[in-house]
C-alpha cells in the first residue's frame, strides 16, 4: 500500500536577525529558524535576544507563522547549568520547537521541560530509518536529515518514518557528513559543533593529483525535486543561510513559495520568474547535490575559490587608511562584501559605507573601475573581493517597530449550548463560567476554529493567547456580537485574577528540581570501572545508509548467534538495530561521542555502559567530564578522522594546505565513505597525549 501524499511542505527560512527573519515571513516563509547568541551552530550570526525572540514569536504566531530555535551545538560539562537557565526561560517563551544536537538537551528537556517541543538537528546525522526510529523513542517529533542522502534512500526512509521529516533543499553544503568534521577543530580549536567554524574546507590544498579547492562543494538547489519532495510527504524544505542578510533571503523564499504554490509542473513563466529570483543571489554554482546521481558526481567544484557569493574586483593596493579595489561588477553603498585570500579561507565580511573614486565620495562605481574603500582591512594586493549581498532590502524600520513581547498563556475551554467554561493552566484550580442559550444551527454550525480565533484575539497585555484547546457539544449557533462580548467578560475575568497572582514561571520551577537533581548527583557514586573489552565484538558504524540496513540486521543476528555479546555503537541507529538482543554489552564511540555528564545519562538509559568522549574535548574539559560522567569512559587510542564524507575526492593518498598541515586521504570503504586524517609532522608527542587525540590537546576547545 502506497504512503498517501501529504499536504503542501512547510517551507522553513532561515534568520540571523529580527530583519532576515522579517524579509522570509514577507516574502511567504511559513516558519523561521535562527538561534539565540549562545549554543547555536551560526554563533558568527547576529542572532536573537530573548527579547527579540519574544517580539518575534508574537508576531508570528499572530500571524499563523511559525518560529524554531536552533540550540544545536555540543556542550561542555561546565555550560550544563547555563544551558538549563536557557531552557528555563524557553519554556515560557514558547517557540514552536527547538532543534538539537546534544543528547544533552534531550535528556533535560524530556526530564524537567517537556512542554518543549523537540527537533533533531542535521548535526546528530540521522541518516537511515533506524535512526529516525531511534529518534522518535526519544521523544523527538521531528527529524532534520543528513545532507548527503539521496533521493532514493530519502524515499526508504519516508516510507517508513513514524515522525516528521525536514530536508534541506537549498543553500551551503558541508563536504563532511553533519556533525563528523573536525577540521577546523583540529587546525585551530574554532569546532564546527560549536558554531565556530573557519571552514577550511574552502581553501585551497595539494595533493598527487594537483591543487585545488577538493573539500569546496556547489550550493544545493533543489527546486527541480519540490515534485518528489510533495509526493514522498516530507513535512518540511529548508532553505541554508543563517549568515545571509535580508536580500538573499527574501529572493530565495520567494523563489521557492512560487514553485511550491505552484502544481508539479508550474507554468514557464512561473519557472522563469524563480530561476531569475534565484540568479540574482550571491551564491555558488548550483547543484541538486547528493539526491541525484549526477549532483553528487559534479559537487565538488575542485578549480573555483569556494567563496559564496559574485566576484566584484580585486584589491590592486593597500594603505593604512583603506584599500584600492579594480572592479568587475557594479558596487553600490549598502552592499555586502567579503575580502578573500586567493588561495581561499573564510575571509572577512562588512558592509560598504564608503567608497570613492577619484578622492571624491560616490553612491556608485561601474565595472572596470578603480575606486578606494577607505577601513581597516587586513588584506593585501591580489585579494578577492565578493559580493554576497545587496542594498534595497532594509527590514529595520519594521524591526524596531515590532512591539514588546507577550507571555502566552495555555487556554482550555468547554463549549456547549447551555454553558460555556474556561480555564487558564497558569491559574490552576480557577475558572471562568458563563451559562448562555443557543438556538441550534439550521446552516453553519459554531465550531473549534471559531472559538480559537475569537479567543485568541484582543488579550489584555502583557498577556497572549499561546495553545487554544476547545471541547464543543451540539450544534449551535452564535451570533457575532455574542460571541465578542463572551470573550470580553472571559479576559476580563482572566485579567482580574492574573494580575492579582504572582505566577511563577513554569520554567524557573523546573529549573529549580534541575538544580536540586544537579547537586544531589555531584554527591553520588562514581561509575564502575569500564567492562572488559578482551572478548570478541561487532562495531555497528555511525553512517549506515538505507540499502545496508537489511545486510546489517542479518549481520548483527549472525554475530548474535554466534555467541558475541559486546556491541561497540557509533549512532543511534544501532540502538535500534540491536533491539531485541538480550544480554548484551553496549559501548558508544565517535561520532556517538560525549563531551557531558547528561548526554552520559541518556546513553546509560538506552542500556550503554561505556562511552567514549568525544575528541574535541581539551585537557580541561576532559577532566571535568571525567569526574562527573555516570558511565565510565574510555578515551580513543585509534585515529580519528578529521573530516568524513561521501562527496567524490581525489585518489587516496597524501595532502597538505600550504601552511604546514599534512593529512592522509582514504579510499571510499564499503559504505562509500573517505576520511581523511591529520598526519602528524611534529618532532615530539606529549607523551601522556594518544596520538588521535594530540591535535585537539594542542588547541582549546572554543
Amino acid at each position: 500500500m502506497s504512503k498517501p501524499v501529504s499536504r503542501k511542505p512547510e517551507l522553513l527560512a532561515p534568520a540571523g536577525n529580527l530583519e532576515t527573519a522579517l524579509a522570509a515571513y514577507d516574502a511567504g516563509a511559513d516558519a523561521v529558524y535562527g538561534g539565540l547568541t549562545r549554543f547555536n551552530a551560526r554563533e558568527r550570526a547576529a542572532n536573537f535576544s530573548a527579547t527579540d525572540l519574544a517580539r518575534l514569536l508574537d508576531y508570528a504566531h499572530a500571524r499563523g507563522r511559525k518560529f524554531y530555535l536552533t540550540f544545536n551545538t555540543l556542550l561542555k560539562e561546565t555550560e550544563i547549568d547555563e544551558a538549563a537557565g536557557f531552557l528555563s526561560e524557553l519554556v515560557d517563551l514558547k517557540p514552536d520547537a527547538l532543534i538539537v544536537q546534544d543528547l544533552a538537551l534531550i535528556e533535560l528537556v524530556r526530564r524537567y521541560f517537556p512542554s518543549l517541543v523537540l527537533h533533531a538537528s542535521t548535526q546528530m546525522g540521522i541518516h537511515n530509518s533506524a535512526g529516525v526510529a531511534a529518534a522518535a523513542r526519544l521523544g523527538i517529533s521531528r527529524v532534520i536529515l543528513e545532507r548527503q542522502i539521496t533521493l532514493e534512500e530519502l524515499a526508504a526512509i519516508a516510507a517508513t518514518a513514524p515522525i516528521e521529516l525536514e530536508v534541506f533543499v537549498h543553500g551551503s553544503l558541508c563536504c563532511s557528513l553533519s556533525g563528523q568534521c573536525l577540521l577546523s577543530s583540529a587546525l585551530g580549536g574554532w569546532s564546527g559543533n560549536r558554531g565556530k567554524c573557519k571552514q577550511p574546507c574552502r581553501r585551497r590544498y595539494r595533493t598527487a593529483s594537483g591543487e585545488g579547492f577538493w573539500l569546496s562543494p556547489r550550493d544545493l538547489d533543489a527546486t527541480s525535486l519540490i515534485p518528489q519532495f510533495r509526493q514522498l510527504g516530507i513535512a518540511s524544505l529548508k532553505i541554508e543561510g543563517r549568515l545571509r542578510g535580508p536580500d538573499y533571503v527574501w529572493k530565495t523564499v520567494r523563489a521557492y513559495r512560487l514553485l511550491l504554490d505552484a502544481p508539479d509542473n508550474p507554468p514557464a513563466g512561473v519557472r522563469e520568474e524563480a530561476a531569475q529570483l534565484l540568479r540574482s543571489t550571491a551564491s555558488r554554482k548550483p547543484s541538486t547535490g547528493f539526491y541525484t546521481v549526477r549532483g553528487a558526481r559534479e559537487l565538488i567544484d575542485a578549480g573555483r575559490l569556494g567563496v559564496f557569493g559574485c566576484s566584484v574586483g580585486r584589491v590592486v593596493k593597500c594603505v593604512r587608511t583603506g584599500i584600492m579595489v579594480h572592479t568587475e561588477e557594479r558596487l553600490h553603498l549598502g552592499d555586502r562584501l567579503r575580502l578573500v585570500p586567493p588561495d581561499g579561507g573564510e575571509g572577512e565580511a562588512f558592509t560598504l559605507i564608503a567608497l570613492e573614486c577619484g578622492r571624491h565620495p560616490v553612491v556608485k562605481v561601474r565595472p572596470g573601475t578603480e575606486c578606494f574603500l577607505p577601513g581597516d582591512f587586513t588584506a593585501t594586493p591580489g585579494f578577492l573581493l565578493y559580493k554576497i549581498g545587496e542594498n534595497g532590502f532594509d527590514f529595520s524600520r519594521q524591526a524596531s517597530a515590532l512591539p514588546a513581547g507577550r507571555r502566552p498563556l495555555t487556554l482550555k475551554l468547554h463549549l456547549s449550548a447551555r454553558r460555556w467554561s474556561g480555564e487558564i493552566a497558569e491559574l490552576p484550580g480557577e475558572r471562568w463560567q458563563c451559562e448562555v442559550d443557543f438556538a441550534p444551527a439550521n446552516t453553519r454550525p459554531f465550531d473549534r476554529a471559531d472559538a480559537v480565533r475569537e479567543f485568541a484575539a484582543a488579550v489584555p497585555e502583557p498577556w497572549a493567547a499561546g495553545e487554544v484547546a476547545v471541547e464543543l457539544e451540539d450544534a449551535f449557533f452564535v451570533p457575532a456580537s455574542r460571541l465578542k462580548a463572551l470573550r470580553r467578560e472571559f479576559w476580563n475575568w482572566a485579567a482580574e485574577r492574573l494580575a492579582a497572582a504572582e505566577l511563577p514561571a513554569a520554567g524557573k520551577v523546573a529549573l529549580e528540581r534541575f538544580h536540586q537533581d544537579r547537586r544531589a548527583a555531584g554527591d553520588g557514586k562514581r561509575p564502575n570501572p569500564p567492562p572488559r573489552e578482551a572478548a570478541p565484538q561487532l562495531t555497528i558504524p555511525g553512517f549506515l545508509p538505507e540499502g545496508k540496513l537489511p545486510e546489517w540486521k542479518k549481520r548483527i543476528a549472525e554475530a548474535y548467534a554466534a555467541g558475541i555479546r559486546i556491541f561497540r555503537v557509533e549512532g543511534l541507529h544501532g540502538f535500534e538495530l540491536l533491539r531485541g538482543c538480550d544480554d548484551i554489552t553496549i559501548t558508544t564511540g565517535f561520532p556517538l561521542a560525549v563531551t557531558n555528564a547528561p548526554a552520559a545519562g541518556l546513553l546509560e538509559s538506552l542500556g550503554a555502559t561505556l562511552s567514549e568522549p568525544s575528541p574535541e574535548l581539551d585537557r580541561a574539559a576532559l577532566e571535568v567530564l571525567e569526574k562527573s560522567s555516570p558511565l565510565p569512559l574510555k578515551r580513543r587510542t585509534a585515529p580519528v578522522p578529521l573530516l568524513v564524507t561521501r562527496a567524490g575526492m581525489p585518489p587516496a593518498g597524501e595532502w597538505d594546505d600550504g601552511r604546514g598541515n599534512h593529512f592522509r586521504l582514504t579510499s571510499p570503504d564499503e559504505m562509500g565513505i573517505s576520511r581523511l586524517f591529520a598526519v602528524d609532522t611534529s618532532p615530539s608527542t606529549p607523551p601522556d597525549v594518544p596520538p588521535a587525540l594530540l591535535p585537539f590537546y594542542l588547541n582549546d576547545w572554543k
